[in-house]
This record gives C-alpha cells, sequence and structure tokens, in this order.
C-alpha cells in the first residue's frame, strides 16, 4: 500500500499502471474503502471512451491506453478525503475485479498557521494607536510658546518706551533750569569789576 499525504486545499494527483495489451479496454474504477472494509465505494469509472462519475463530483479520470496508465485528480482536498482508496479494473468476460493500486491518503489541516496570523496582528494594535496620539498633541504645545513670547515682547516694549520718554522729560526739565539760572546771573552781574546790580538794589532798597 502507498502512503500519500496532501495538505487541505491542495490537489491530489496520482497514477496507477496496467497492460495495455490486455486492459486497454476493460473498466477502470477509482474507488474509497468503507470503515468496515468490506467493500469499496466506486467515485468514478471509465475507460478510453467514456466516463462515469458516481459521488464525488471533484473526481476525475483519465485512462492513457498507449501507456497504460490511469490518472486520478481530486483537487480541492478536504480532511474528510483521508482514507484508503484503490484502483481498480473490471474484467466483465470472468466477471471479476483486479487492484492494481491501494493507496492510503491523509489530508492534514492548515488552521494552526491562520491562528498564528491572527495573533501578530492583534498585537501591532497599539503601537499604531499611541503613535497617532504622540503625533497629535506636538502641533498644540508648539502653538502655545510663541503666544507667550510676543506677550512679553510687547509688554517689555511698553516699559522701555515709558522709562525713556521720562528719562527725555527729565533732562530736558533740567537743561531749562539751568538756562534760566545762567541767563539770571547775568542780568544781576553788569559790565566791569565791582559787585554785581542785583547786590546795589538790594542796599539802595534797605
Amino acid at each position: 500500500m502507498s502512503k500519500v499525504q496532501y495538505q487541505e486545499g491542495r490537489t491530489l494527483i496520482e497514477s496507477c499502471k496496467y497492460t495495455p495489451q490486455r486492459d486497454e479496454k476493460r473498466w477502470k474504477t477509482w474507488c474509497k474503502v468503507q470503515e468496515n472494509g468490506r467493500w469499496c465505494k466506486s467515485l468514478i469509472t471509465g475507460n478510453s471512451a467514456s466516463i462515469w462519475q458516481h459521488s464525488d463530483q471533484r473526481v476525475f479520470l483519465q485512462d492513457n491506453t498507449d501507456f497504460g496508465l490511469i490518472t486520478i485528480t481530486i483537487p480541492h482536498l478536504m480532511v474528510n478525503d483521508s482514507g484508503n482508496y484503490r484502483c481498480e479494473i473490471y474484467d466483465s468476460d470472468q466477471n471479476t475485479t483486479d487492484v492494481i493500486r491501494r493507496i492510503y491518503l491523509k489530508v492534514s489541516p492548515v488552521t494552526t498557521w491562520k491562528t498564528t496570523k491572527h495573533s501578530q496582528t492583534t498585537t501591532e494594535t497599539p503601537l499604531t494607536t499611541k503613535h497617532f496620539q504622540i503625533t497629535t498633541e506636538i502641533p498644540l504645545t508648539n502653538s502655545v510658546i510663541p503666544l507667550n513670547i510676543s506677550r512679553l515682547s510687547h509688554s517689555s516694549l511698553f516699559w522701555n518706551s515709558s522709562i525713556i520718554h521720562a528719562l527725555e522729560g527729565l533732562i530736558v526739565t533740567k537743561g531749562l533750569v539751568f538756562t534760566a539760572l545762567v541767563v539770571l546771573l547775568n542780568r544781576c552781574r553788569g559790565p566791569g569789576k565791582g559787585r554785581s546790580h542785583c547786590e546795589l538794589s538790594q542796599k539802595q532798597n534797605d
């Protein structure tokens, strides 16, 4: 017995060899052995002229009489396709059936790979969400800084301007007082030497 293994969803392609000169025109059958093992359920029967499909429409049989080769094809394998199969040739003259090949087929599921991929996708979600939250907060913080600097700049300029105007006013006032004193002194002091007119006027009045 031959043992073959396929994954779920794949296509089975197996061959059964016979003697062309003897079995060229005989019926070839692909069947699945039932659980009790007493009989084999026919899935497809055919020869070079015609093909009869029975219970499973997925099964294909090709008979190459030149090489004496039967090719069985089953696409889209499922787990419940696992089991024992036989290639048989029916001799209508003697009403006998010859088994030319026995095959044990095992179809493996592929659910383990799908589960692992799903768990990897789930772990990536929090990282992506955190990244977007950090990105959206940065422009809000930066926009506050220029406003504070702008207010401080206007306030500083206001106080500096007020101090400058006050100093300018003070200097002008001192300049006027100094000028008035110089003019007054020049009036009191007359031409030539001696006492000033202001002193003489004060004594005369006394």
